[in-house]
């Protein structure tokens, strides 16, 4: 989230500090699994979700950064009750309000369509047009790009605190001193308090 804020940051002109505990990418950012999923969202979070979908698929050619590629792998989800299946169903209807490409399955469509995957489903609820980007690789190549556009990294700079003046923010308290800074960007996730 950082990193990927530094960069939209940096290509709009505004000057941008990174300041990394220990390295790009060393920390939750490497470890997750990557989902660029819109399937399931809240209703509030989808039309973002979208647009994150829409802006990783361009993100390689926009950056230069061929490690940013996404794969179109598609989300399934399978219920095997009715709470599930009336769950899925009702979120259909809200991938529908938003035009996303989900689609329900019935027990004959999933069999067909994942005949390796076994289990009495009564529904299955898919969007195509789900997918993922290698985080481990990813973030360094965001970074990069984020560099080249102006923003500056500085690794092994932990942020302990934000540096507030009659009540507002003025900057941040690092590892290595005060930065000062009249907006703060905190994206440090598991590392907040």
């Amino acid at each position: 989230a950082g990193v990927s804020t530094a960069l939209f940051l940096a290509e709009r002109g505004i000057s941008v500090l990174v300041l990394e505990k220990g390295r790009i990418a060393g920390e939750q950012s490497s470890r997750n699994w990557g989902w660029v999923r819109q399937q399931g969202r809240d209703r509030a979070e989808l039309p973002l979700m979208m647009e994150a979908n829409r802006l990783w698929r361009g993100l390689a050619e926009r950056t230069g950064e061929p490690d940013l590629a996404f794969t179109e792998s598609g989300c399934l989800y399978l219920a095997d009750d009715a709470a599930s299946a009336t769950k899925y169903e009702e979120w259909h209807g809200i991938a529908r309000e938003h035009q996303l490409d989900t689609r329900l399955l019935s027990p004959a469509e999933i069999r067909e369509r994942f005949p390796g995957i076994a289990g009495d489903w009564t529904v299955g609820m898919i969007t195509p047009s789900d997918g993922r980007a290698e985080p481990f690789v990813a973030v360094p190549a965001l970074a990069r790009a984020a560099h080249r556009a102006g923003a500056v990294i500085r690794e092994s700079c932990a942020a302990r605190a934000l540096d507030l003046e009659a009540g507002r923010v003025a900057g941040v308290v690092t590892e290595a001193g005060r930065v000062r800074a009249s907006r703060v960007v905190l994206a440090a996730g598991a590392w907040s308090h």
